[in-house]
């Protein structure tokens, strides 16, 4: 059985869509078992309603999480009951393919430290997320909010971490690995950045150079190097630019042609449906642990159970300790 760790509480919706969208992927994958924390009565209640019986899954029963506005440093102390830190601290004892969260982003970042560990020689994780290109492909941006302030170093472990994931997740041997700079040409950027494209350009990876902000979607890389604070915005750009490209397709093509307005809208709104396509991954932990989006729905679970299964199975923790080595 493939066991997998899911933190029910802490998201924006609640613990509903999470055991939904789990009870969903049971039904049809008998191989799986979930370790579900939260509280035990109502995840009780959603198993014997979807018709998943209690042999394919167990409860860390708590009715404690670190919500969105309490100190990510919380996580060290005082919560030890919380949801998160009982799913952290199963994930770290146990055989288990990976770890699932809606929680406080902040506080699962440090809690991977922690309460979790990194691959030897890591200070701190990344997290990454997959955004839609333009030829059908994705681009991995690492990272996309976890680590404001970075240093070229991070820069460059970062590119490796993403590098890592990419062959684990989409099976691309040689990444194209680019860095997010003002400019395409080598002297551009701020001082970090300049640094970390020294590092990057010696290195073994398949660096491809700097990527600008109206390139990152282009298909020109599979792998995207930023600081969290240029990434986070990044990341929401993008979202925010493919909702608001569906609502002016559909306005525009009401008038021109009807009959495909609405089937272009959703077409749109679909490839930049960050829900379908799981959620984003932290990098460098001892073992898998994936961020879903705080306002996450049934099918969200769902792709996360699928995104941790495929990194699991694919060997993406040798993977990254290879990639720092």
């Amino acid at each position: 059985m493939k066991k997998i760790v899911i933190d029910t509480l802490g998201g924006d919706n609640g613990a509903l869509p999470l055991l939904y969208g789990s009870a969903d992927y049971m039904k049809e994958h008998s191989d799986v078992f979930c370790v579900f924390a939260g509280e035990k009565t109502e995840t009780d209640k959603i198993m014997a309603e979807k018709g998943v019986s209690k042999d394919r899954y167990t409860v860390l029963d708590t009715d404690e999480y670190i919500s969105n506005t309490q100190s990510p440093m919380s996580v060290f102390g005082g919560c030890d009951n919380s949801s998160m830190v009982l799913a952290l601290e199963y994930l770290r004892d146990n055989d288990c393919a990976g770890m699932i969260s809606a929680g406080n982003t902040g506080a699962l970042l440090i809690g991977t430290i922690c309460r979790l560990g990194l691959v030897k020689g890591l200070k701190r994780p990344a997290l990454s997320s997959a955004l839609p290109a333009v030829d059908g492909s994705y681009i991995c941006l690492v990272d996309c909010g976890a680590n404001v302030d970075c240093t070229p170093n991070d820069l460059y472990e970062f590119a490796k971490l993403g590098s890592a994931f990419v062959k684990s997740m989409y099976g691309i041997d040689a990444p194209r690995v680019a860095l997010l700079s003002t400019g395409t040409e080598k002297g551009k950027g701020n001082k970090a950045t300049k640094e970390a494209y020294a590092l990057l350009e010696s290195s073994a990876l398949n660096f491809v150079g700097n990527l600008e902000g109206s390139d990152v979607l282009l298909g020109k890389a599979d792998v995207l190097a930023c600081d969290g604070y240029a990434g986070n915005i990044v990341l929401k750009d993008t979202e925010a630019t493919g909702k608001i490209a569906a609502v002016m397709s559909k306005n525009i093509l009401a008038s021109l042609a009807p009959d495909i307005a609405e089937s272009v809208s959703k077409k749109l709104e679909k490839a930049f449906d960050f829900n379908s396509r799981g959620g984003a991954t932290f990098l460098g932990t001892k073992k898998t642990v994936v961020k879903m989006h705080g306002a996450a729905n049934s099918s969200t679970a769902v792709s996360c159970i699928e995104q941790v299964l495929k990194l699991s199975e694919s060997g993406f923790d040798t993977a990254v300790e290879k990639a720092l080595s």
